[in-house]
């Protein structure tokens, strides 16, 4: 294994059946990341505190019509804001890595409001790329945009998607590795994302590792010669027929590039 990378695998609290599996292959595991639903209830949030791993936790964004700087789902927004803290005495029991959050899209400033409505802590923001999967515009692509929210909002964490990072420079037609290192030298993420994808393709596609035409070795390399910690999720769209089979081949792919 790396000695500074800790690998990660993404579930949902609807798929916690994985578990007994992921827990026999700890020793290649390290941690997870938990995708909660809008409409979770206490028994996933006791799930959760019973983990026996380290775990981070993914908010729940435009894919489930929460989208933080969207007026048009603010009431979804708020009803999921609301959920949260008025659950706060059971989040305080978690002890996750962070909450994982989206910028999303439109608004600024309608994002950093509903953001900071947040009764959770640490709050992880990730960058996004230029473009979502049904072509509208996202905030937090650059460095440059995602400084604002740093500035806004009080002890906010950084949660670095290298496959974001890599979508955005496409758009921004920029070298990739380049304004990854930019991310890198704004500040040290909490969590990292990976997948696979296109160097033709503006939108995440969330490949596995071996697919697409990203250089592996590269961002391998790069994440050996970070000076701090990595906590590395992989991201790829679950074949809920393999198991955890697919986690553990982006795990190995990623070990031998």
């Amino acid at each position: 294994m790396i000695k500074n990378i800790k690998f990660g695998i993404k579930i949902s609290t609807s798929n916690f059946d994985l578990l007994s599996d992921i827990y026999t292959n700890n020793d290649i595991i390290d941690f997870f990341e938990i995708i909660i639903s809008p409409d979770f209830n206490l028994d996933d949030l006791i799930a959760i505190k019973n983990l026996k791993m380290p775990y981070a936790i993914h908010l729940p964004n435009s894919n489930n019509n929460i989208d933080f700087g969207n007026i048009n789902r603010n009431n979804k927004n708020l009803q999921f804001i609301n959920k949260i803290n008025k659950n706060t005495k059971s989040f305080k029991e978690l002890n996750p890595i962070c909450y994982i959050v989206h910028p999303e899209s439109e608004n600024l400033n309608l994002s950093i409001h509903n953001i900071t409505k947040l009764k959770i802590k640490p709050i992880a923001l990730e960058n996004m790329p230029v473009k979502g999967i049904h072509g509208e515009k996202l905030l937090g692509y650059n460095p440059k945009s995602i400084k604002y929210y740093f500035e806004k909002i009080k002890n906010l964490e950084f949660c670095l998607d290298i496959s974001h990072a890599i979508k955005a420079a496409i758009s921004l037609k920029i070298n990739h590795l380049i304004f990854i290192n930019k991310f890198l030298n704004f500040k040290k993420p909490k969590i990292f994302h990976l997948s696979g994808g296109n160097l033709n393709i503006e939108i995440d596609e969330h490949l596995p590792l071996f697919k697409g035409q990203y250089n592996i070795h590269e961002i391998k390399n790069l994440l050996i010669n970070y000076s701090a910690p990595v906590n590395l999720t992989f991201e790829n769209y679950r074949n809920y027929g393999n198991g955890i089979e697919d986690d553990l081949n982006n795990i190995k792919y990623f070990l031998e590039s």
